[in-house]
């Protein structure tokens, strides 16, 4: 393969010791960042990666046999439906039967959209579909309610002198309040330098960002590359240059300039202490924010979902196999009990016991 058509080299920016002498603190801590960036971004793209692939499998090897699962549960509710007149049936019998059907069809309309089983759900449950909803958006709104903070106001059982007591406890907490927010308003000369030396330091980091944006982008800007080779190569690296500020992504950027400066046969070594420190204190921000997404991605929604589907592709692999397995079960199940009360409808006595 050519040398200007190989792939540019996934590299992890590290500053290298020489023979002269061993890496300063600061350029350990660098190091140290940049490295745990790199592991956390390959396992938060491999936890994706592996999500979006069980999403794509659930759609080709489980949906069709969930699907197969809702048609028999519809066709046995509307047998349950036609068995309910049949005099067979106790009072008690016909209770659990209507409850059965109640349920069976509100969790086909809510959990899969089957509209068409309102109506069917209507006519045995006590409260519509529609009141079941509405009760249930009702709670939640009380429940919010419930848990703000309220303020009893109500002096209608105290006498007046009680009244003229709280209005005036009233009144001195609200001085009280006004004071405290004065003396907040009131910040110490030291404290407004510390502002100011934060907000320089931020105004920094900005510029230490923009700086490596900048050089790669002049560095790097196809429209001075006469090579139509070389400036196809520029013309992707000027779009993950691109791509990396516009997304606040400093190790990327960092990436990318590492591996112009190798090609250029520099290295980061030569970088100034007052520049690294500012290039820390940004890989520092981008790593709390790797963390916590990693940390939303192991705990939050999706992390009951990984545990279920995902992993390895050995171990997914093994996952699907069994959900398959159980889905087919039930599935069989599901059309041995059609098939039983197809030929006897008294058989709901069983299945109700």
């Amino acid at each position: 393969m050519p040398e200007s058509n190989k792939p540019a080299p996934n590299l992890t920016p590290q500053i290298a010791a020489s023979d002269e002498r061993k890496l300063s603190k600061l350029q350990q801590e660098f190091n140290q960042k940049t490295e745990q960036i790199e592991q956390l971004k390959h396992e938060i793209a491999k936890r994706r990666e592996s999500i979006n692939l069980a999403q794509k499998r659930i759609e080709k090897e489980l949906r069709p046999i969930i699907m197969q699962q809702l048609e028999k549960r519809v066709e046995l509710v509307h047998l349950l439906d036609q068995a309910y007149p049949l005099p067979v049936f106790s009072f008690r019998e016909k209770e659990k039967l209507a409850a059965l059907i109640e349920n069976i069809t509100f969790d086909l309309i809510s959990n899969y959209e089957r509209q068409d089983m309102i109506e069917l759900h209507d006519k045995y449950a006590e409260f519509t579909y529609a009141e079941r909803t509405s009760f249930a958006a009702e709670d939640f709104d009380e429940a919010i309610l419930d848990d703000e903070p309220t303020i009893d106001n109500d002096l209608e059982d105290l006498d007046d002198l009680e009244r003229i007591q709280a209005k005036l406890d009233r009144e001195q907490e609200q001085r009280e309040q006004e004071k405290q927010n004065r003396q907040k308003s009131r910040k110490t000369k030291a404290q407004r330098e510390k502002e100011a030396r934060a907000k320089a330091e931020l105004s920094n980091i900005s510029k230490a960002s923009r700086r490596v944006y900048t050089d790669l982008a002049k560095q790097l800007h196809p429209d001075k590359e006469q090579d139509p080779t070389k400036r196809a190569w520029k013309e992707e690296a000027m779009k993950r240059i691109t791509q990396a500020y516009h997304h606040d992504d400093f190790f990327e950027l960092l990436r990318l300039q590492m591996e112009f400066m190798q090609e250029q046969g520099q290295a980061l070594d030569t970088l100034p202490d007052e520049q690294l420190q500012y290039y820390v204190k940004i890989l520092t921000d981008q790593l709390d924010e790797l963390k916590a997404e990693f940390h939303n991605l192991a705990t939050g929604p999706d992390a009951g979902f990984y545990t279920r589907f995902c992993g390895s592709p050995k171990q997914m692999d093994q996952k699907f196999k069994s959900a398959k397995e159980d889905l087919n079960r039930e599935l069989e199940q599901l059309k041995q009990n059609v098939r039983t009360l197809q030929d006897d409808p008294q058989m709901i006595k069983v299945i109700l016991k």
